[in-house]
């Protein structure tokens, strides 16, 4: 007889929500493939073109209708401001399952999971019940049909009974959102504004601008308060000087969700029979004052369902980083188009072209400039972080009175929208955080042979990097050969690294960027054990412009937390640089812990100091002078720019702009400043570093422990341990 393992005790355990819903033909969730051969014929399964199953979409009002119950206990009790703040470090989300109602009868749950509540359409709740029962959920079966603000002010009553029976619930009751369009705005302040007492049924204008501001004051007076309970001060003491700290705080900074829907024409084309592309393929406008909360949400039209499933995974995101999300309108298909031209225009340069990839963005920039609303612009001003629901690169972009694109400005990672069945799917798989504080051990996967001239030069750049850091305490590099797929799994099965780096070329195999191992492309890993970051150091393994198929997003499917690869050809030795960096970054962590809190962030200052490198590295002219030492035996001009005169000098939004600025100010010390500038204009010089993307959850990679970002707003009195 075999003895249960024991469970955890509840407060340890997180709340779980399950969505049930019936298959198509009694099956798993269905999913188009991710290649595309030929257009599909019976596409009646799917809502197009951001291909939604439809079994799951019908899954749509459970999934809603969880985003407005408790995520956590934290949400159940009275809690002062500042561990509030606490809360939203930890970015806990909702915990929800869609569940295939064929599967409950074989669904084993982690004892982690506390299963709360199971929903599911009317004519399933007697096999829902069944299996609920057998899995320990612990409230009744809810009906699509039941669900209502009664309801859901029910299930906050029944789920405060049995989390915390002894402690009073909070005043005031979160109601289901009527808008989907603007609930990414609305819902996180909702429960925010019940968790600090205030009136959550004060009547609002239903304007983006408006719930934007009402939110960022929201945070500001959260923020406020919370600054004067760590300084100690009792309510008495506070009020004299609560206004001004109001003022002070004004500045902060929350993360950001976007989602931007569209897909590329060219993969439309391939994917979706003419007859059915002019029926059913609409695009999305940012606000829609008919898209409003319904049990009947699965059965609208394909641009309605897709528009509820998107938004769902936006509000869910906002929710759960206790902050704002903004819906945008879906990108112009002719941003698509130069997007692949420009793409293309790297594939067939032989050289950099620095003139015609000026044009090309300034093309693109044109083109996207409507999609930078007043509140989008006013979000981005006041962004921490970016997350981008999208399969366009919108950090490509430039806004508006900036001179460098949008991924200079900001830490910027992104979640494709295609297919979107399975980004539903993973919404409600909330990332757990992986912490990279003491130790990070880094397997290089060398899948380029000796013959290969790019091989040798990689290699040398990677024993040159080993070499650099081989006295870092806690980081470990492996370099190892790996020229078939079988040899790459076997060496990341033996060194079960916490960052993958695979060096590889890369190459376009149809619908497909794929990454070429030994001699053999392959788009799918199948690795035993994911590793949580994998950087694909090759060529356009993550273009977008044709929304092709990219082995970047396939290695998400198959359990990486987050990818960082190219969308264009990119330079070996220029390549090697930025990666040796961010290594380098990672290890100055080890060393100085404190600068970073996460991946995301130590990536972004990798990529923005980098642009130094992508000006000095564009001609040989501009190489020899940055690496010339000064007269009279002085620095040269780059150690110079590093060590000393770029600090506090350069502003992500005019990076380019103002690094040019220092490097001629430095070039005019040394008699060189109109000749330098002339470089600088002509040729002129990519910005090569823009055109790496992060795709996935890089923010979930602590570079500093949970712990210690928590314990750092925690008042001074009740630090643990003092």
């Amino acid at each position: 007889m075999t003895t249960p393992a024991p469970q955890p005790p509840d407060a340890s355990r997180h709340l779980l929500y399950l969505v049930v819903f019936d298959p198509e033909e009694g099956t798993a969730p269905s999913e188009i493939s991710p290649v595309i051969d030929a257009p599909l014929e019976d596409p009646d399964q799917f809502a197009i073109p951001h291909a939604l199953a439809r079994d799951v979409a019908w899954a749509l009002p459970g999934l809603w209708y969880c985003l407005h119950l408790p995520q956590s206990r934290g949400d159940l009790v009275d809690l002062e401001a500042w561990k509030l703040k606490g809360l939203q470090q930890l970015a806990i989300g909702h915990h929800v399952m869609p569940v295939p109602v064929t599967a409950l009868d074989s669904l084993a749950l982690a004892p982690w999971w506390r299963p709360m509540l199971a929903l599911c359409p009317d004519e399933l709740v007697e096999r829902t019940a069944r299996g609920a029962v057998a899995l320990g959920v612990e409230l009744p079966v809810a009906s699509f049909s039941s669900l209502s603000d009664a309801s859901l002010e029910e299930h906050w009553q029944a789920i405060q009974e049995r989390v915390y029976p002894d402690v009073p619930p909070l005043v005031g009751k979160v109601n289901l959102s009527r808008r989907l369009d603007l609930a990414a705005l609305d819902l996180p302040w909702r429960l925010m504004a019940r968790r600090m007492g205030w009136d959550i049924d004060a009547p609002v204008d239903e304007e983006p601008y408006t719930l934007l501001h009402r939110t960022l004051q929201g945070h500001t007076l959260v923020a406020a308060t919370a600054r004067l309970e760590r300084q100690g001060l009792t309510v008495e003491e506070a009020e004299p000087v609560f206004g001004q700290t109001v003022v002070e705080e004004k500045a902060l900074r929350l993360p950001v969700a976007l989602a931007l829907p569209g897909v590329a024409p060219a993969y439309i084309r391939g994917a979706y029979p003419p007859q059915l592309r002019k029926a059913r393929v609409r695009p999305l406008a940012a606000l829609d004052a008919g898209d409003t909360w319904s049990t009947e949400i699965g059965e609208r039209d394909d641009a309605h369902v897709e528009r509820a499933a998107i938004e769902y995974t936006l509000t869910h995101r906002a929710v759960a980083n206790d902050s704002l999300g903004l819906m945008m309108p879906s990108v112009p298909p002719s941003a698509f188009t130069l997007l692949a031209e420009l793409e293309k225009h790297f594939r067939d340069s032989a050289a950099d072209r620095p003139r015609s990839v000026e044009k090309l963005l300034s093309r693109l920039n044109a083109v996207v400039r409507p999609l930078f609303t007043e509140p989008v612009m006013e979000a981005i001003s006041r962004a921490s972080m970016l997350t981008v629901l999208s399969n366009f690169p919108l950090g490509l972009a430039t806004l508006p009175g900036d001179t460098a694109p949008l991924a200079a400005r900001l830490p910027l990672t992104y979640e494709p929208l295609l297919p979107l069945t399975r980004t539903v799917q993973k919404a409600g798989a909330v990332a757990v955080g992986v912490e990279w504080k003491n130790r990070i051990r880094v397997l290089v996967a060398e899948c380029i042979p000796t013959s290969d001239p790019v091989g040798r030069i990689s290699r040398d750049g990677w024993r040159i990097t080993q070499d650099t850091l081989k006295d870092v305490e806690g980081l470990s590099i492996h370099v190892v050969q790996t020229l078939s797929l079988d040899a790459l799994r076997e060496a990341v099965s033996e060194h079960t690294p916490d960052l993958l780096i695979i060096s590889a070329h890369g190459t376009l195999v149809a619908n497909t960027a794929a990454i070429v191992i030994g001699d053999e492309p392959h788009v799918e890993l199948g690795l035993q054990h994911t590793p949580p970051v994998i950087v694909l150091s090759a060529c356009h393994v993550a273009p977008r412009g044709s929304s092709a198929v990219s082995i970047a997003d396939l290695l998400l499917r198959e359990g990486a937390l987050a990818v960082l690869g190219t969308q264009v050809p990119v330079d070996v030795r220029r390549n090697m640089m930025l990666t040796g960096r961010l290594l380098t970054n990672l290890a100055d962590h080890l060393i100085n812990q404190g600068r970073h809190a996460t991946l995301l962030e130590v990536w972004h200052h990798t990529q923005t100091t980098n642009t130094v490198n992508d000006i000095l590295m564009s001609t040989p002219s501009l190489s020899s002078w940055g690496r010339t030492p000064g007269p009279g035996g002085g620095l040269a001009p780059l150690k110079e720019f590093m060590i000393s005169r770029s600090a506090g000098r350069l502003r992500g939004a005019h990076i380019y702009q103002d690094t040019e600025q220092v490097l001629g100010e430095i070039a005019d010390d040394q008699g060189l400043g109109e000749q330098v500038r002339n470089w600088f204009r002509r040729p002129g010089y990519v910005p090569e570093s823009l055109f790496y993307l992060f795709a996935g959850r890089p923010e979930r990679i602590l570079i500093s422990s949970m712990e210690e970002r928590v314990a750092a707003i925690w008042p001074d009195s009740d630090t643990p341990g003092r």
